[in-house]
């Protein structure tokens, strides 16, 4: 083999990598996070934030879910 099959190998082998991190992280991480949350909103009042969070973090989190928060958003 020459040097540019391997530097093509490489790559491949970067960004297999990359992608199983990325679902991994995708799914255990930010799955995880989400689930917390779930787990502390407060279900009388799901805008109000929760204990753990600050009403910024709280926020930031509710417009990554429009769909879900958006009456506490204002849309």
């Amino acid at each position: 083999m020459n040097n540019e099959n391997l530097f093509y190998i490489f790559l491949l082998i970067i960004a297999v990598v990359l992608l199983i991190y990325g679902v991994w992280y995708t799914t255990t991480y930010r799955g995880t996070s989400y689930q917390n949350a779930l787990n502390v909103e407060n279900k009388e009042d799901i805008c109000a934030t929760p204990e753990g969070y600050t009403d910024q973090e709280w926020r930031e989190h509710m417009g990554h879910h429009p769909d879900r928060y958006k009456d506490c958003l204002g849309g």
